[in-house]
C-alpha cells in the first residue's frame, strides 16, 4: 500500500534496511518508548490497526498527487521519485551485508510470521528480552563498521576499539535503565517539535509554486534587544484557493502540510529543555555544579546566543554578518547545539521505527503496511563549512563539549590532534616571534592553517567518532578547497544536506569564493549511486526533489559582504523564511575615527550604471584624472591599495605600457622578492608600489615609507583603512619625508561600495555621500 514499495519479497531484511543505510542506529535508541507501548498489553492491537488506517490520508496528502489516486499511480505523476528507483532497481549490488546472528533472526522471524501470536501473552520480561537481543545485535553491527574503516587507509587501535565498546555498552546499560513516556507522549511533543514541524510534513502545491516563483519573500522588519534590526523574509501569500477537504480517520488530526514560519518571536522564562533540545545537551551545557535540568534558556545562553538559538530553531535561514574575534566562540555555540540537536533526534526517529519493525515481525504482524518515511537518499546531515585546519578543530572540540558526558569517547582522537593540530615547529615560531599582530590576525592565524582538509563525524549518544567515512557521518567539516578536489570524483553525500552552517565567510572570500559557489551548485543533486539506502524510508519530499526548500542556510561573517548576501538570498528557498541582520554603523563604530596621523583624505566618487560595469568605469576614471596627478616628482614613495587580484593584473599591465617606476607586491610574490621591493620603496627608488589586499589579509606587512597612499576601491575590512592610513606616521618613513606635513589619502568609490563605506565612515554619513551633487568629500583626521 506505501508509495515505493516495489520491492516486494525482500521487505523481510526492512529493519537491516534501516540500520545499514542510517549508521545512527548505532548505540541503542530510545527503546523506553517501546517498553510502555508493550506494557499497555492489547492496547497494541488497536494502536498497530490505527497505524494502518492512518497511513491512507498520509499517501492522499503529496502535493503533486491527487487524493483520489492510490498505490498503483503512474509513474508520471512521481517523475523525480520513478527516475530514482529505476536506477536503483539496476543497481547490482547488494543494498547491504547481514551478520549471521542478522541472518538467524530474519528466518525464525519469517518463520514466526506465518502464524500469528496474541500480544496478550507477552509478559514484561520477554519485552525486555527482546530488547537486550536488539541492542546487542546493534553493538555488533556497530563495532564491526567501527573496525571496518574510515574516510582514510588508517585503522583504529586496539585500544580504542575497546574503549569504544565499553562505552556502547556502558551507554545501553544507562538507557535500560530509563523509563519515559512512549508513542503518545512523542505525538504531543512533535505537536510543537520544530524538526517535526519542518521535517515531518510535506509541501503543498501552493507554497510549492510560491517557492519557485522569481519573487518568493515578502520583507519585513523586526528589532531585538542584541541582535538589533533583523529583515525577515517570509513567502508570498498565495491568493486564497477552495481546497479539498482533508479526510481524517478514527480521530486523525495532524496536520500533513508545512504551514510557512511568521514573524519570530523572541519567548523568555522557558526552560531550554520546551525549546525541543535533547535534555543531554542541556545537560553538558550548564556546567554549574548540583544544577537541574529547569534551567531557563536566558541563564544557560548569553543573549546573543538566546536570540540566534531561537532563529535557528526554528529551521530560519541565518545571515549574521557582525561575527568577531570575540563573540566567534558564543556563535559557534549556537549552530554546533542546534546541529547536535537536529543529529540526535533523526538518529532516535530512525532507532525508534527500527524497533517498531522488529517488534512488529516478532509478533507475526505483516509489516508490508507499515511505512515509516524517516531518513533521506544518504546520512550526512549536516554540512559545516569552514575555512582552516584550527577553524575545524574548534568546531570538533565544541561539539565534544556539548554531546559528551565525563564517560563519553572520541574515537581517533589522537590522531585528528596529530593532523588538524598545531605542529612543533609553529609553536617554537610562535615563541620566539617579534612582531606582533593585531588581534583579529592572531584570532585566525593562530594554530594549523592548512586550508585543504574534510573530515566525517559519527554521532552516538556517547561517542563522537572522527574520520567517519563520508557516508557513515552525520556530520562533515570540509574547506571549500577539500570539497573542490572531492567533488570532482563524487558528490552524492551533498543530496541529503539538511542544515548547512558557513563560518567565517569572510575569510571563505579571500580564499577563493568560486569554490564556495561550487560546493551550492552539487547540493540535491540525484545521486549516482545507492549506498545502501532503503528507498522505502526515504521522505517523500526528498524523493521528489524538495529537498532545497527544508534545508536550512547559517552564514555568519564578520563583515557585510554583497557576495554573501547574494548567496544567501539567491541559493535558498527555505520555506521558513529567511533572517538578514542589517544594523546601521554609529558614527562611534567608524573605523575613519581611528586614523590617528594628520591626514587629508580626499573620497572621490565615479559615476557608474551598473555593478557589473563598475570595474571598467574604475579603472578608466583613475588611469584618467587620478593617476596622471602622481607623474609628478614631489608625488614618490605613493601606496596603491588593490583588493581584487584581476584589479592588480590590469593596472600592473597599464604601468608597464606607460614606463612607470613601480614595485609590486601580492600574495604569490616570494619573500625574497617581497623584502626586496620593499626595501627599494623605502628608499624611494620605487615610485608606486601596488600592494594587493589578500596579501595584506594574510601577513599584515608593516610597509614603511608610505608617503602617500591610494586606495583603488575600499577595503572589505573597515579596520584596514586606519591601520594602513596610520602607516603614514612619523615612526614608519623614511628621515627626508618626517614632519614635513605633505602626506595625502586619496579614495576612490561607487554607489555600489556602499557597506564598505558605511563601515569606515558610517551609515548616515555614507547615504548623504552617495547621494550628494558633490563627487569629492575631504575628510581631515588627526592634529592637536
Amino acid at each position: 500500500m506505501g508509495r515505493g514499495r516495489r520491492g516486494g519479497p525482500k521487505r523481510g531484511s526492512y529493519k537491516n534496511h534501516g540500520s545499514r543505510g542510517n549508521k545512527s542506529t548505532r548505540g541503542g535508541g530510545k527503546f523506553k518508548n517501546k517498553r510502555k507501548f508493550n506494557n499497555d498489553g492489547g492496547q497494541k492491537d488497536v494502536t498497530s490497526e490505527n497505524k494502518r488506517q492512518k497511513l491512507q490520508p498520509e499517501k492522499e496528502s503529496v502535493p503533486i498527487i491527487e487524493e483520489e489516486s492510490s498505490s498503483s499511480e503512474s509513474e508520471e505523476e512521481v517523475k523525480p521519485y520513478t527516475q530514482l528507483l529505476s536506477m536503483f532497481k539496476s543497481s547490482s549490488r547488494a543494498q547491504q551485508v547481514l551478520t549471521s546472528d542478522e541472518e538467524q533472526s530474519d528466518e525464525e522471524q519469517s518463520d514466526d510470521a506465518e502464524e500469528s501470536e496474541d500480544v496478550n501473552d507477552q509478559s514484561n520480561e520477554d519485552d525486555i528480552d527482546s530488547e537486550q537481543d536488539e541492542d546487542s545485535d546493534q553493538i555488533d553491527e556497530e563495532i564491526e563498521e567501527e573496525e571496518g574503516g574510515s574516510l582514510d587507509d588508517e585503522e583504529v587501535n586496539n585500544d580504542e576499539e575497546m574503549n569504544e565498546e565499553d562505552s556502547i555498552h556502558e551507554e545501553l546499560e544507562v538507557e535500560s535503565e530509563e523509563e519515559h513516556s512512549g508513542d503518545e507522549d512523542e505525538e504531543e511533543t512533535s505537536s510543537t517539535d520544530p524538526f517535526h514541524l519542518h521535517f515531518e510534513r510535506e509541501i503543498n502545491e501552493n507554497l510549492l509554486e510560491i517557492l519557485t516563483s522569481p519573487k518568493p519573500y515578502e520583507t519585513q522588519e523586526v528589532k531585538w534587544k542584541t541582535l538589533g534590526r533583523m529583515v525577515v523574509h517570509l513567502p508570498t501569500k498565495a491568493e486564497k484557493k477552495t481546497e479539498h477537504p482533508k479526510p481524517t480517520l478514527l480521530g486523525e488530526t495532524i496536520e500533513k502540510y508545512v504551514v510557512p514560519c511568521t514573524l519570530p518571536v523572541l519567548t523568555t522564562g522557558i526552560p531550554l529543555r520546551e525549546y525541543g533540545v535533547k535534555l543531554q545537551l542541556c545537560s553538558n551545557l550548564d556546567t554549574r555544579p548540583l544544577s537541574d535540568n529547569d534551567q531557563t534558556a536566558e541563564e544557560l545562553l548569553s543573549p546573543l546566543q538566546h536570540e540566534l538559538f531561537t532563529l535557528a530553531n526554528e529551521y530560519r535561514d541565518i545571515y549574521y554578518p557582525e561575527m568577531n574575534h570575540l563573540n566567534s566562540d558564543d556563535i559557534r555555540t549556537v549552530y554546533c547545539l542546534h546541529s547536535l540537536n537536529h543529529v540526535m533526534k533523526s538518529r532516535d526517529k530512525v532507532l525508534l521505527h527500527n524497533a517498531k519493525l522488529k517488534k512488529a515481525k516478532e509478533n507475526g504482524e505483516a509489516t508490508d503496511e507499515i511505512e515509516y518515511r524517516d531518513q533521506g537518499l544518504v546520512r550526512p546531515r549536516v554540512l559545516i563549512i569552514a575555512p582552516l585546519r584550527n577553524s575545524a578543530v574548534k568546531i570538533v572540540e565544541k561539539l565534544a563539549t556539548l554531546l559528551l558526558p565525563a564517560k563519553g569517547q572520541i574515537i581517533n582522537k589522537d590522531r585528528f590532534y596529530k593532523e588538524f593540530g598545531e605542529e612543533k615547529d609553529d609553536e617554537s615560531k610562535a615563541d620566539t616571534k617579534k612582531s606582533y599582530k593585531p588581534e583579529d590576525f592572531e584570532a585566525v592565524f593562530t594554530g594549523n592553517t592548512d586550508d585543504s582538509f574534510r573530515i566525517g563525524i559519527s554521532v552516538a549518544k556517547r561517542t563522537l567518532k572522527l574520520y567517519a567515512g563520508f557516508y557513515k557521518a552525520d556530520i562533515l567539516i570540509t574547506s571549500p578547497l577539500g570539497a573542490r578536489t572531492l567533488l570532482a570524483e563524487d558528490f552524492d553525500f551533498l543530496c541529503s544536506i539538511e542544515v548547512l552552517v558557513i563560518d567565517q565567510t569572510d575569510v571563505l572570500y579571500m580564499q577563493n569564493w568560486d569554490h564556495v559557489l561550487h560546493i551550492f551548485q552539487h547540493l540535491h543533486l540525484q545521486p549516482r549511486e545507492q549506498h545502501d539506502t532503503d528507498l522505502g524510508r526515504v521522505r517523500l519530499w526528498a524523493l521528489n526533489g524538495y529537498s532545497a526548500h527544508y534545508r536550512q542556510n547559517l552564514i555568519f561573517s564578520s563583515v557585510a559582504l554583497p557576495e554573501a548576501a547574494a548567496l544567501f538570498s539567491r541559493r535558498g528557498t527555505n520555506f521558513a523564511g529567511k533572517v538578514r541582520i542589517e544594523n546601521a554603523v554609529t558614527a562611534s563604530s567608524t573605523t575613519v575615527c581611528r586614523v590617528l596621523v594628520q591626514l587629508p583624505q580626499a573620497f572621490h566618487r565615479f559615476p557608474t550604471p551598473t555593478a557589473a560595469q563598475s570595474a571598467d568605469d574604475r579603472y578608466h576614471f583613475f588611469t584618467k584624472k587620478i593617476l596622471p596627478q602622481y607623474r609628478d616628482q614631489m608625488m614618490s614613495n605613493t601606496l596603491i591599495y588593490i583588493p581584487s587580484y584581476y584589479d592588480y593584473v590590469r593596472l600592473r599591465n597599464h604601468l608597464h605600457k606607460e614606463d612607470y617606476n613601480f614595485g609590486q607586491a601580492c600574495e604569490y610574490t616570494p619573500d625574497g622578492k617581497l623584502a626586496q621591493v620593499r626595501n627599494r620603496f623605502f628608499l624611494g627608488k620605487k615610485r608606486l608600489l601596488l600592494y594587493t589586499e589578500r596579501l595584506h589579509f594574510y601577513r599584515r606587512l608593516t610597509m614603511k615609507g608610505i608617503h602617500h597612499i591610494i586606495f583603488y576601491q575600499l577595503p572589505t575590512y573597515p579596520n584596514f583603512y586606519p591601520e594602513l592610513c596610520n602607516l603614514l606616521q612619523d615612526a614608519f618613513q623614511n628621515p627626508k619625508y618626517r614632519g614635513d606635513g605633505s602626506q595625502t589619502c586619496t579614495v576612490l568609490y561607487s554607489t555600489f561600495d556602499a557597506p564598505r563605506l558605511a563601515g569606515i565612515v558610517g551609515s548616515q554619513r555614507a547615504a548623504e555621500m552617495l547621494t550628494s551633487d558633490r563627487p569629492v568629500h575631504l575628510f581631515v583626521s588627526g592634529g592637536s
